[in-house]
């Protein structure tokens, strides 16, 4: 495959919490011979805390300057499959930048799969799901973001599939980007 997707040197996942980013980040680049990047851990290692200790002491606003610090020092670097976090679309700047320097794919699942997912994870800290109902904020969540995650260049279905699955679609969809095929 070529070094290029879809034009751009490198390959962001984006999606809701619990939408596999992380995981399917870090099989695509196996798979693809490149480096992973997890934004999160990007982010932590700016902050020298946690994304949680990030959000009760500062607040959503210095995570998300620390996201855009993020974003910025990480995807000029070509050859990498870069794993965001949900809200990341929510920021202009990041979205151009985002567009600009890799294909954006969109991990896509259903509430219900992410409600799921989140409870699961028994518990897997979430700032932005800590409150009384986590269903409700999902959905508002999502309503607010959907129309900035399909600016990305594509999206995959995630509901019902392992992270191998979920990888194979997206190299699948590559690959018909690069002979002209429509996605």
């Amino acid at each position: 495959m070529s070094s290029l997707y879809l034009g751009k040197p490198s390959i962001c996942l984006t999606g809701f919490m619990f939408t596999g980013k992380s995981s399917v980040g870090r099989r695509l680049a196996g798979r693809l011979g490149l480096n992973f990047v997890d934004l999160d851990e990007k982010i932590t290692s700016l902050a020298r805390v946690s994304v949680e200790t990030i959000f009760a002491e500062h607040g959503e606003s210095e995570f998300r300057r620390l996201e855009r610090e993020a974003v910025v020092s990480v995807l000029p670097v070509a050859g990498q499959v870069i794993a965001t976090g949900g809200g990341v679309v929510i920021d202009p700047d990041n979205r151009r930048f985002l567009r600009r320097h890799s294909c954006v794919i969109w991990l896509k699942a259903s509430v219900k799969t992410i409600l799921s997912h989140f409870r699961a994870s028994r518990g897997k800290p979430r700032p932005l799901l800590s409150g009384a109902d986590p269903e409700a904020e999902i959905v508002r969540l999502l309503a607010e973001r959907e129309p900035f995650y399909r600016q990305c260049d594509f999206s995959v279905e995630t509901d019902g599939l392992t992270v191998g699955k979920v990888s194979q679609g997206i190299i699948e969809k590559l690959l018909r980007s690069r002979n002209g095929e429509d996605l």
